[in-house]
């Protein structure tokens, strides 16, 4: 292979090269989001249980080392309503000093179509260093296609991240700062390892829980009580009753009520969620069913009581000698207001039993907040829109003036572009089947005035109102050129006279016209005249420019173009230029042999 061979070869390898980073470009560019600034408002330390933790006189939060704790972020998007696309994020950045714990990546669920419109991914720096959580945004157009909507807004949430201390600290600052937060929130922690109290008594019952989980749910004993019969998140609760397993004779009460005390939200039990164990290794410390426990049968095993609204029951337990794990739900608003739930335990002739056998208090109160950590919702949005063309062309037209008005009878105007289209402002879901009103009010140049009156029914048939317009009417000139021309001859008289006929010729064309006459002329001996021959040419000329009528489909504006498409075809020419190149080398090559 000579040097020339050589060179063109080398040159066709990196003209590939280049290409595949062309082609790479525009995928990545397609797949690449923007990241959004300033959406999260808010940030609350929590224990586990969702109770949000309160710092002392000083400021300073007082939580315990090994513990593990929640983080709970409120984030706002309404500064991009109407603006957002999938792909786009924001991050929650955890300083270090806080360990992850016991974190897995989720999906935020929008609650009304039950499309999951975002993915929460965790990740973890290592021990005492923090970490990141970031949010993206995704299957848009699938929640816009079951909303029936064009774009969207109102998306707001919240997630929570799990963390501990490993470590003791002591009145450490600990900040949070980056692009997503509104403000930079700073929180100071003390963390200390305590060793346990000894266990002074034994726990007679206890009841813990509260925390709201999302879980679709329908309870026709509420539904038949005339009660709200279905919904999407839950509070779970727990009891533990006779903890130690002493016996507490036949017929043992559990009585179960959802108090109304100050600040906490009405709810009502979920009659069909009710659960009840026989528990053999249940201690102190159980939080959830073992392998050991066996589900008990109502009626045989237990009776249970409710209330006609609900709100509270009795159990029955027939041996009171036994263990027993009882686990149900109840509603909850989900709003981040507090529930409460409080049990007691009685024996069969009416005795109160102390929660535990070292306290004199016989009643045991749980709380919680009912806000579900990782919930997103949102909003669709709905536009009006326009498509305007020449009514007989059929060509787009632009600068179209209409005033649009909705059902309260705010008005807008929207002027078509040069594609012919035009897009309203996004309108509510209140406004949704609502009709509005569409007139023009400023013609184009060239163009009649619509004066018809359009109505639309937002959110039907995409909102869309296909438009012509009329061209006024353009007046034709003709102009006529007429030429005259007078020959006269003398001739010598002689004694013969000659009187020749005269002879027309009339010639018409359609455009230009042109009209050729001869007179007739007489000749005589004594004097010949011949008469002028007259030439009238008319020639027509048309105002209006030849046109060519090509029917244009409609098309509706875009809402954004990327520069991939310049990538993908640069890297096809590359491609194409590469592959000659090579062939040709190889011919070369060939040639010489």
């Amino acid at each position: 292979m000579n040097l020339k061979s050589k060179r063109l070869q080398f040159f066709a390898t990196l003209l590939m090269i280049l290409s595949i980073l062309f082609v790479g470009n525009s995928f990545a560019s397609a797949a690449e989001g923007r990241e959004l600034e300033k959406v999260i408002s808010g940030l609350e330390l929590l224990d586990q249980s969702d109770t949000k933790l309160t710092p002392d006189e000083n400021g300073v939060y007082q939580v315990r080392t090994n513990n593990s704790y929640k983080l709970r972020a409120t984030f706002d998007l309404a500064s991009y309503d109407n603006n957002i696309k999938n792909g786009d994020f924001f991050k929650l950045t955890v300083p270090p000093s806080l360990t992850f714990f016991n974190n897995n990546d989720i999906e935020l669920v929008d609650l009304d179509t039950q499309v999951p419109i975002a993915d929460a991914h965790f990740e973890s720096n290592g021990d005492n260093q923090g970490g990141t959580v970031t949010v993206t945004l995704k299957n848009l157009e699938k929640y816009l296609e079951k909303k029936g909507a064009d774009t969207v807004k109102g998306v707001k949430g919240n997630l929570a991240l799990n963390f501990i201390y490993k470590q003791d600290v002591t009145d450490k600052t600990v900040t949070f700062d980056s692009k997503s937060l509104k403000t930079v929130i700073t929180q100071v922690h003390t963390s200390k390892t305590y060793t346990p109290d000894a266990v002074v008594g034994e726990e007679n019952f206890a009841k813990n829980g509260g925390q709201a989980v999302r879980k679709a749910w329908d309870s026709p004993k509420l539904k038949a009580a005339g009660s709200p019969s279905s919904g999407q998140y839950v509070s779970r609760w727990r009891v533990r009753v006779n903890t130690s397993g002493k016996n507490l004779g036949n017929n043992l009460v559990l009585n179960d009520v959802l108090p109304q005390l100050d600040g906490t939200a009405s709810i009502q039990y979920i009659p069909e969620s009710l659960l009840v164990y026989k528990a053999p290794s249940m201690t102190e410390g159980t939080s959830a069913d073992a392998a050991d426990f066996v589900l008990l049968t109502e009626g045989v095993d237990y009776t249970v009581n409710w209330a006609a609204d609900y709100k509270s029951f009795t159990i029955t337990f027939k041996d009171g000698s036994q263990k027993y794990y009882v686990t149900y739900e109840t509603t909850t608003p989900n709003d981040g207001s507090k529930v409460a739930n409080m049990v007691s335990l009685t024996k069969e002739d009416g005795e109160e039993i102390t929660r535990r056998t070292n306290v004199t208090d016989t009643t045991f109160t749980a709380t919680a907040t009912s806000l579900f950590s990782g919930t997103i919702e949102a909003a669709g949005a709905y536009t009006i829109k326009l498509v305007k063309v020449d009514a007989v062309t059929g060509q787009p037209v632009k600068d179209a003036v209409y005033v649009v008005t909705d059902p309260s009878g705010a008005t807008v105007e929207l002027t078509t572009d040069q594609d012919g289209n035009a897009v309203s402002q996004a309108f509510d879901q209140k406004y949704v089947g609502k009709e509005f009103t569409v007139k023009e009010k400023t013609a184009p140049e060239g163009y009649e005035l619509d004066s018809t009156e359009y109505k639309v029914v937002l959110g039907v048939e995409r909102s869309l109102l296909k438009l012509k317009d009329q061209p006024k009417e353009v007046t034709t000139t003709t102009t006529t050129t007429t030429t005259t021309t007078t020959t006269t001859t003398t001739a010598s008289t002689t004694e013969a006279t000659t009187t020749t006929q005269s002879t027309t010729t009339e010639v018409t064309t359609q455009e230009p016209t042109t009209e050729v006459t001869t007179t007739e002329s007489t000749t005589t001996a004594e004097n010949t005249t011949s008469e002028a021959t007259t030439v009238n040419t008319t020639t027509a000329v048309s105002s209006e420019e030849p046109s060519t009528t090509e029917d244009k489909k409609e098309e509706l504006p875009n809402t954004g173009t990327g520069s991939q498409g310049f990538y993908i075809i640069g890297g096809i020419v590359l491609l194409a230029a590469a592959a000659g190149l090579l062939f040709f080398a190889k011919n070369k090559k060939d040639d010489q042999k």
